[in-house]
């Protein structure tokens, strides 16, 4: 859905956010070149592997530079404006209008929050789980990059806190949450297969992208805004018997067991790498709770975002 144009500009945001949106829009641009391409190109099929191949290395780029968009502080309506502007071959430059964030178009934003929290969630599970059967396939049989899978792990437990308690405060019925916070294993398979294509070069970007501390300070600010509107009533997304986003190692351990059978055991290293997790950093990696850990004393040393209205908070 596209909003009203907001009076921020390209050329207001941080070079950096600019430069990636910039980037994102060229990637569309070539994208849709690729795939005019193709359809004329006939009955060649020398000429249509080319392409194909040229236009599946140009979308991984532009999914690659998203995601590191939205990490950075990019608000995803920006992302996906810049994104249709270039398959549509419209110009993109530093004078560009972006839309008004969709925080500002009412509680059909918190709906989609919800869903997109939930939606993070399993792709994190998925990259998590396909980047461990790479690591694996390259000879390495524990986390090298202990810190970041800890945060990471704590990343994915602050988004579901935000989406169980945000689906309570906008009152999202049982029905929906039940749909919302379901995944099909069909789903979530597909997503594991689709990031085994990756090199691990490639991988690890998104990878670090989810691991990014600006993802739990985004949720605390969140938290905090929805727990000012819900002061005198009971603590949101308590509710025993309401349906609840699937645990982080829950997912994670599912993705492992739908892995493609490459003669291994999709445990082996995933155990191995929580282990060594857990060595290097202690116990407390994924086992606290998220919603106290975003209150505790000294949690606003996370640096936040450069565009803290970048994303919508409930």
């Amino acid at each position: 859905m596209t909003g009203p144009a907001s009076s921020v500009r390209v050329k207001d945001l941080p070079a950096q956010q600019a430069e990636l949106l910039q980037r994102v829009h060229q990637l569309a641009v070539d994208g849709a070149q690729r795939s005019r391409a193709l359809r004329s190109v006939g009955a060649d099929p020398a000429a249509s592997a080319r392409l194909l191949g040229e236009l599946a290395q140009i979308d991984r780029q532009r999914e690659l530079t998203e995601i590191q968009a939205r990490s950075s502080g990019v608000a995803p309506d920006w992302v996906e404006q810049a994104r249709q502007t270039g398959r549509a071959g419209h110009a993109w430059n530093e004078q560009q209008r972006l839309r008004t964030p969709a925080r500002h178009q009412g509680s059909r934003k918190s709906i989609k929050r919800v869903s997109e929290d939930h939606r993070q969630l399993t792709e994190m599970a998925a990259v998590i789980v396909a980047r461990e059967h790479l690591l694996h396939a390259h000879g390495i049989t524990s986390e090298p990059e202990p810190a970041a899978a800890q945060q990471l792990r704590r990343n994915m437990e602050a988004l579901r806190t935000r989406a169980s308690h945000t689906a309570t405060a906008i009152g999202m019925n049982d029905g929906t949450r039940a749909r919302t916070f379901t995944v099909s294993d069909e789903h979530l398979k597909q997503r594991v297969e689709h990031y085994l294509h990756y090199p691990l070069g490639d991988l690890n970007a998104p990878w670090r992208s989810h691991a990014t501390p600006a993802i739990a300070a985004s949720v605390r600010r969140s938290l905090a805004s929805l727990r000012r509107g819900q002061r005198g009533t009971a603590p949101p997304g308590t509710e025993p018997s309401t349906a609840q986003p699937v645990a982080a190692n829950e997912l994670i351990e599912r993705a492992r067991n739908l892995l493609p059978n490459a003669g291994i055991d999709p445990a082996d290293t995933g155990q191995a790498i929580e282990a060594a997790i857990t060595a290097a950093l202690g116990e407390q990696i994924v086992h606290d709770d998220p919603a106290a850990e975003l209150d505790a004393p000294g949690s606003d040393s996370i640096p936040a975002p450069a565009h803290p209205d970048a994303g919508p908070d409930p």
